[in-house]
Order: structure tokens, then C-alpha cells, then sequence
């Protein structure tokens, strides 16, 4: 039976979590943490399609939709937060305070948990991102969202380089503010105009593969750019742009990839690709907490590859099994409540003010059952 997920964004999602993975595990493979920007693009991208498809349906209501998110994304991040709180009274290595449950660590102040940073930003991207564009509707016309995405775009770029100014240089830039939504919110805008592009324009979505090509290289050019650059202002103020430019470019040219493979050997690539996308949000979520609490135990043991190979090995299996118990869970009982909604609404009496030739909203089977993370 042929999945109905896109295996270009699978694929995209697995790289991801494999590079945040092994960055976060292996300490020569630190430059893999782009992964996390690659995540911001992917995300923008579903959010923004479901947005989009939820206004062409004419099934748009603003509680629905933060609904649908935050029951994907809350209950696992809740777990994952309790276990930090609950790891930390034997091992005090993973600190987390109250303000994380309300998602202003970034605020606040980021003490464990580290990967939550980049949870607070898609968080509070999600609660502004209907507001902002249903006012942008209201003033400009949606279709005007043509160029108001791409010159959105660039706000946080102004913004890292306004602040970076005003501090007096990189050295005097707290950490803290490169982490808040304003200044890292470049790849989440990208996925959203091209979701824009899918949704309400799709021949231009399809005609975006040729600039594609030519974006796409960016992503090294920014690695490349690390490692003699970084700590300058130049690199420091465009290196999130840069890397969502090249990111949403690979969205947009693995969007249109697809593999049917027929050997077993590629089966089992494939079955390995879509796993590590599905489970890739209760990975990142738990892989830090593993990780250093395994570092704390096996502290006697000596730095080998045997003891890099246990630990990433049982980090995986334990990510895992949260997924099994967690994340699917949640994602299953999200869907069902949707589905009766959605049953509930086609035989609800049509209004008069109603179209009756709009189709229904289906539950986007990639969405569904994809994590953001």
C-alpha cells in the first residue's frame, strides 16, 4: 500500500533530526545543528498550508486551528518537561523552571532543556501567525500576502543587525536575544510564503524549483562560512537568512521527489527514512535529557567510540518509546477528535450565508501525522 506522506519532506525531516542527533552526540559533528533551521522551514511550511487550505475550504476558525496545534505539539512537550523536572531531583544536571511551561525560557532565561529554545519560537510563531495574517487580509487583500511574506522576510535580518549595532558589536550581543522569535523567525516565514505559493498560487509554487536550484547551495556556503567567519557581525546578522534561503529552496525541490522503491534493501531505507520523520519531534524533545544523564552514569566509563556507540544506541531506543507511548498517542486522539468535528459539521443544516459548492476540510495526512520537530 502506497503512503499518502511526501517522501521528499520525510526525507528533508530525517536529515534534520539525524544532524540535531549527532550534533548533540558527537562533538565533531557540532556544525549538524543547522538541522534546527532546516526544522523552522519545514514547520512554516505545514502550519502555513494548513492556514491557507483552511481559508480556500472556508472552514478557517481561529480556536480550531490553534486547537489542532497545540494538541499535536503541548502533550508531548509536557511529558518531555516532566521527566526533566523529574530526572533532575537524582541527576541536577537538566534544570528547568515554571516559566517553561508557558514557553518563555527565552525570555527568561534558558537553563536545561536547551532544545526548547527553538520550540519557543515555533510556539509563538503559531499563536501570531493567523493574527498577524488575518489582519494583513483585512488591510492589504490575501492576495497581496504575495509580497508581504517576502518582505517579512527580512525583519528579523533588520532586526539582528539594528541590535547588533545598538550593543556596540557581536562580543557585547547577549546569546539570549539571537533565541527570541523576532530574531530567528526567518526560516518559519520562508516555509509560510512557500506554502502560500502551494496553496494559492500554485503555478508559481511549481515555477519556484527553477530559483531553487540556484538557492539550494547556500546551505553550505553557510557551513563553509562558520568556520571562518563566525563571531563576526556580517556572519552573525545574515546567517539565519541565509540558511532559510537555502533550506525552503530544498523543500521546494524535494517537495516533488518521490520513491516507490521495489528491492528489499530499499524498502528498508525507505521504512527507516519515514520512521525517523515520524518520530523526529519526541527525538528532539528527549535526546539532550538522555544524553547527559548517560554521560552522568557511565562517567567512570573511558572516552571511546564503544561508549559514544552505547549511548547514542540507548538515547535512540529511549526517544523511541516515548514516541510509541506519547506522541502517538497524542496524535491519534487529535485526529479522531477532528474527524468527529469535521462529521459533526457535514450534517450540521447549511446556513444560508454558507457556499454549498466549498468541499469539505480533510485532515492533511502529512501534517497529521508528521511533528513539527
Amino acid at each position: 500500500m502506497q503512503s499518502k506522506r511526501n517522501f521528499g519532506l520525510d526525507f528533508l525531516r530525517a536529515v534534520a533530526i539525524t544532524g540535531v542527533f549527532f550534533a548533540h552526540g558527537v562533538t565533531a559533528m557540532e556544525k549538524l545543528s543547522i538541522g534546527v533551521d532546516l526544522f523552522f522551514v519545514l514547520s512554516g511550511f505545514l502550519i502555513g498550508r494548513i492556514y491557507f487550505r483552511m481559508h480556500r475550504d472556508g472552514d478557517f476558525k481561529l480556536g480550531k486551528f490553534w486547537l489542532s496545534r497545540w494538541w499535536r505539539t503541548l502533550p508531548p512537550y509536557f511529558a518531555a518537561l516532566g521527566l526533566f523536572a523529574l530526572v533532575e531531583q537524582w541527576i541536577p544536571t537538566n534544570p528547568v523552571s515554571w516559566y517553561y511551561i508557558l514557553f518563555l525560557q527565552t525570555f527568561l532565561g534558558l537553563k536545561g532543556f536547551g532544545p526548547s529554545w527553538s520550540l519557543c519560537v515555533e510556539e509563538h510563531f503559531y499563536l501570531a501567525l493567523p493574527l498577524l495574517a488575518l489582519g494583513v487580509e483585512r488591510i492589504f487583500g490575501r492576495k497581496q500576502l504575495n509580497w508581504v511574506l517576502p518582505t517579512a522576510f527580512f525583519i528579523p535580518l533588520i532586526l539582528r543587525a539594528a541590535s547588533i549595532s545598538f550593543v556596540g558589536g557581536v562580543a557585547h550581543m547577549p546569546d539570549q536575544w539571537y533565541r527570541l522569535t523576532p530574531f530567528h523567525s526567518d526560516g518559519l516565514i520562508a516555509g509560510v510564503y512557500l506554502a502560500y505559493l502551494y496553496v494559492e498560487r500554485p503555478g508559481l509554487f511549481k515555477k519556484a524549483d527553477r530559483p531553487a536550484w540556484i538557492c539550494a547551495p547556500l546551505v553550505l556556503v553557510a557551513m563553509l562560512a562558520s568556520s571562518y567567519f563566525s563571531g563576526r557581525m556580517l556572519f552573525e546578522t545574515l546567517n539565519a537568512t541565509i540558511l532559510a534561503m537555502g533550506f525552503a529552496a530544498w523543500l521546494r525541490l524535494a517537495y516533488t521527489f518521490s520513491w516507490t522503491p521495489t528491492s528489499l534493501a530499499g524498502r528498508v531505507v525507505e521504512w527507516t527514512v519515514r520512521s525517523a520523520a515520524l518520530a523526529s519531534y519526541s527525538i528532539y524533545l528527549l535526546h539532550v535529557l538522555i544524553m547527559s544523564d548517560l554521560h552522568v552514569i557511565f562517567g567512570n566509563w573511558p572516552r571511546s567510540a564503544a561508549k559514544t556507540l552505547v549511548i547514542l544506541s540507548v538515547t535512540l531506543a529511549v526517544c523511541i518509546l516515548f514516541y510509541l507511548a506519547i506522541e502517538r498517542p497524542t496524535i491519534l486522539t487529535r485526529d479522531k477528535f477532528l474527524a468527529r468535528s469535521k462529521e459533526k459539521s457535514k450534517r450540521r443544516p447549511a446556513s444560508p450565508l454558507e457556499n454549498a459548492d466549498l468541499p469539505p476540510v480533510s485532515i492533511d495526512p502529512i501534517e497529521s501525522q508528521c511533528p513539527a520537530k
